[in-house]
């Protein structure tokens, strides 16, 4: 069958994305080819497996550890092939899943197969599997099968066995965030045999990013709602660190949103998450704040803004959320609000962790605050991590990120941290505060450090503690100098310049 007619037929597009026609007619054959897929989010990889799938006589298994992904992508396929295609996992019920193999193993029309990973360590699953003839073995999310990607999952060590015991004519890895070493690392782990390879490049041009310096975690909860209050800024998602700090964040944006927000994270019920990405995708609420649990596969392409809410352990795993905004091709943005002590937090947990990973841990932790920390373009530093050489070129009239293009991040909470009250904020610290503090120790307590001195003193207990957090240092010590040279500071301490061998960042 003619692709293209295949893709308008099935999907009503008129023309293939940048790398789709390829990954198709590999898939198609005769005879079918191993194949490595790695596009950025939103690029369209579903299609280079679903389209062949659709068209060929035999059955294709998609392995998938994303129980949202799964979902979304059987509903929609449902819309376009009913009775086509089919969901085992172990959110469904037991009969559901008996029913979905039944209808697998009968050589009738089903012609997708969607499966969790840990499916193949069950003797009873591939027992049911004995005999269909499988034609496409899809490992999605193939990042997880390198100890070097940033989810790396066990069960992804029986896919390449799964894939040759059951007869399938080609192996397809797709993943939007493989570095050139897990690129290699999945070629490697899966077996595949000379496969066709296709890497589109990993910019997403509508896309903003911006990171935002936070003091404590009721400081970023109080940007990121002024930010979600913003006209145009939602649908949109909020990642959390945690189940706890999900559920505190999506309790305050309920109070300031007039939607309200929901929640998602592995320990709700099962019904309450699906309800939870049911409301999310008809749009009521508008805003999810969730853990990583939610939105890897979520097909809902008008999400305007991701947040993140903590910084998270890997560059790879912080742009393959991000990508979750923007997938329509309208501009959109990714807001990471990071708070300094994640990285000792981060650090604890990879000390405490596996050591046969925490070479591969350590490097992503470095990485990641790299990108946090560093002065570099966002979208060249990404793009320079997955080894994509290319200029960065945002669409036009799009802001490329907070450092090309400051004058678009989101305002400060008005009142709270707003930009006109810092020359208030650092006269007051200057006269009112006991003891008295210097220049140096104002833009400690503006910017919410967690120094011996602060903690000693209970500075950190001061109504202007962390309020400019957003602010860099240079920035509130320029204006201190300002107002000392205006004649407005007090003489001492606070007027004379800080030694030049004292750091601010």
């Amino acid at each position: 069958m003619d692709p293209i007619a295949a893709l308008r037929e099935h999907f009503g597009f008129d023309a293939f994305r940048p790398g789709q026609e390829r990954a198709v007619r590999a898939a198609i054959g005769p005879p079918a080819r191993d194949a490595l897929v790695v596009m950025p989010t939103g690029a369209g990889k579903s299609l280079c497996y679903q389209l062949p799938a659709l068209v060929r006589d035999d059955l294709t298994i998609v392995v998938s550890p994303l129980v949202s992904l799964m979902a979304d992508q059987v509903d929609a396929l449902e819309a376009i092939a009913p009775g086509r295609v089919a969901l085992v996992n172990a959110q469904r019920d037991g009969a559901e899943n008996r029913v979905a193999l039944r209808r697998a193993a009968a050589a009738g029309g089903l012609r997708l197969l969607y499966v969790a990973p840990e499916r193949f360590a069950s003797a009873s699953f591939l027992a049911a599997m004995d005999g269909v003839r499988v034609g496409l073995f899809v490992v999605d999310e193939a990042h997880c099968v390198s100890q070097w990607g940033h989810d790396f999952r066990p069960d992804y060590f029986r896919l390449s066995g799964a894939a040759r015991r059951l007869g399938a004519e080609a192996i397809i890895a797709s993943t939007a965030t493989a570095t050139p070493q897990v690129a290699a690392d999945i070629e490697t782990r899966l077996g595949l045999r000379d496969p066709v390879r296709i890497a589109t490049g990993f910019d997403r041009p509508n896309l903003s990013f911006a990171i935002i310096p936070c003091a404590s975690a009721q400081a970023s909860h109080r940007r990121i709602a002024a930010a979600l209050a913003v006209p145009g800024a939602t649908p949109a998602i909020v990642y959390a660190g945690t189940r706890e700090r999900a559920e505190t964040l999506a309790a305050r944006l309920s109070q300031s949103l007039p939607a309200g927000a929901g929640v998602y994270h592995a320990g709700l019920a099962r019904e309450r998450r699906r309800a939870a990405q049911r409301a999310f995708m008809e749009g009521a609420p508008d805003v999810v704040v969730a853990t990583n649990a939610f939105g890897m596969g979520i097909d809902k392409a008008d999400v305007r803004t991701v947040c993140h809410e903590t910084v998270p352990g890997s560059i790879e795993a912080y742009y393959q959320e991000a990508g979750r905004a923007g997938r329509d091709g309208r501009p959109a943005r990714a807001l990471l609000f990071a708070d300094r002590r994640d990285r000792r937090l981060h650090a604890f947990f990879i000390r405490r962790g596996e050591a046969s990973d925490q070479n591969a841990r350590w490097e992503r932790h470095r990485a990641m605050w790299a990108f946090v920390e560093g002065s570099a373009c966002r979208r060249r530093t990404i793009l320079r991590h997955f080894g994509d050489p290319r200029r960065p070129a945002p669409q036009p009239g799009v802001p490329c990120c907070d450092v090309c293009d400051p004058g678009w991040l989101p305002a400060a909470p008005a009142g709270r941290g707003a930009a006109a009250d810092l020359d208030a904020a650092i006269l007051a610290l200057l006269t009112a505060t006991t003891p008295a503090v210097g220049r140096a120790q104002v833009v400690e307590i503006l910017r919410g450090d967690r120094s011996r001195t602060i903690v000693e003193r209970g500075h950190d207990g001061l109504a202007q503690y962390a309020t400019f957090a957003h602010v860099p240092a240079r920035d509130v010590l320029a204006r201190i100098d300002a107002l000392a040279a205006e004649g407005r500071t007090p003489a001492g301490d606070a007027a004379r310049p800080t030694p030049p061998s004292v750091p601010y960042a």
